[in-house]
């Protein structure tokens, strides 16, 4: 396969929202391949700050502020970046994979694809990948993507 498309970003803490590529390709394909990774998925470590920024949060939206330290490290520890992908082309729903895999890797051929995406009889015209964020808890979150075909 030969990779067309590289590009990336950086998401920062509490973002909410979708970010689409459009690729137009230069030719029908065959088969099409897409990678999308990022870091920061969950937290490396707990800190007594992210421990009272949490505490902080909970308060004011909740007004609880009775939980215990073991409690609050369970919740922290349960705390995740989601990013997930839609890709479409010529406008049309091909595919989208709400796994957690960490690189997300799909595939799209004539008599295959990835679980949660439609095989194509032919790759063409343009296509869309939009990075759906849920859920990013760190400032600088990088992410790539990059779409492969032959």
């Amino acid at each position: 396969m030969k990779q067309i498309y590289d590009v990336g970003g950086i998401l920062n803490k509490g973002f909410v929202g979708q970010i689409a590529y459009s690729i137009c390709l230069d030719q029908p394909y065959e088969e099409m391949a897409l990678s999308f990774a990022f870091d920061k998925q969950y937290y490396d470590s707990i800190t007594e700050e992210l421990k009272k920024e949490l505490v902080a949060e909970c308060h004011g939206k909740y007004n609880a502020n009775s939980a215990t330290d073991e409690m609050i490290t369970a919740t922290i520890k349960s705390m995740k970046t989601e990013l997930q992908i839609i890709v479409t082309m010529n406008d049309e729903f091909i595919g989208g994979v709400h796994r957690q895999d960490n690189p997300k890797i799909i595939y799209f051929s004539k008599t295959q694809a990835t679980e949660g995406c439609i095989p194509q009889e032919s790759i063409n015209g343009v296509i869309r990948v939009t990075v759906v964020a849920f859920s990013v808890i760190q400032d600088d979150t990088h992410y790539k993507l990059s779409l492969s075909v032959n």
